[in-house]
């Protein structure tokens, strides 16, 4: 167990009161960050006042309200900025294609496209429609409708409308209701499925994943043999796959 260092009350009392900011309430007064912290008015006030001065806060000079400063957007942009999640979430589809003997892959969207950015291969894969670089169709593989399904809906509408479909098995669904159908159900279980619609004799299980502002920047998948993915292992790679995409998010600043 790592062994805690020394804590300043001062410096965690103070970022404290910054964590009050996060909830639903987005402008606070001292006597809300008082009850809030069960702290005395003198003790919050001077802390929030070397809040404000550092930029960390910063006054509504009209209600003379509380908010989070400038600072902070800053000091986030600049983690944001230096996050490559390729980096991020290399880990993760290691363990899955080693856990599963599958291959995992991680798609980015850009743009009404997402193209293949990672590929992990385990020595019992048999996947050889994708490569990185390659683009990922929106409506047939579970990459493409994992993040179809939850993009907003007005861009989502237009996609569905524009796109130009082909049937690439006897599976491909291209019927424009029939894939709206399908996507609210993805949006639904969380997940979405490939099931032989890009080559006859593979399936694919995939799940979004979310940026630090809710929006939805990419997929991961596990993919492999009908053989291998079945029936009775489905629900248990699906829910897995689920919550390595939620851990990837949370890296992202999803919350």
């Amino acid at each position: 167990m790592k062994e805690k260092g020394i804590i300043i009350q001062s410096v965690d009392r103070a970022l404290q009161i910054l964590e009050c900011f996060t909830g639903p309430i987005r402008e606070l007064g001292i006597t809300e960050i008082s009850k809030e912290m069960g702290l005395g008015k003198s003790t919050v006030y001077g802390l929030v006042n070397t809040l404000m001065e550092a930029g960390y806060l910063e006054q509504n000079p009209d209600n003379k309200r509380y908010r989070l400063g400038l600072k902070l957007f800053i000091m986030g942009s600049l983690v944001q900025g230096r996050m490559d999640i390729r980096e991020i979430a290399k880990p993760h589809l290691k363990s899955l294609a080693e856990r599963f003997q599958m291959t995992v892959h991680m798609g980015l969207y850009r743009d009404g496209e997402v193209v293949y950015i990672d590929k992990q291969d385990s020595p019992n894969a048999r996947v050889i429609y994708s490569q990185v670089g390659k683009l990922a169709p929106m409506y047939c593989t579970g990459i493409g409708k994992a993040v179809f399904a939850n993009l907003p809906e007005s861009e989502r509408d237009f996609l569905l409308s524009n796109q130009i479909r082909r049937a690439l098995t006897i599976n491909t669904k291209i019927d424009e209701a029939i894939i709206s159908e399908e996507l609210q159900r993805v949006l639904i279980q969380g997940y979405a499925v490939d099931d032989q619609e890009v080559e006859l004799g593979l399936r694919c299980i995939a799940a979004p994943i979310f940026d630090g502002h809710r929006k939805v920047v990419a997929a991961i998948s596990v993919s492999s043999s009908t053989a291998m993915l079945h029936e009775e292992n489905m629900d248990e790679i699906a829910q897995e796959v689920k919550q390595v995409a939620f851990e990837i998010s949370k890296q992202l600043g999803y919350y």
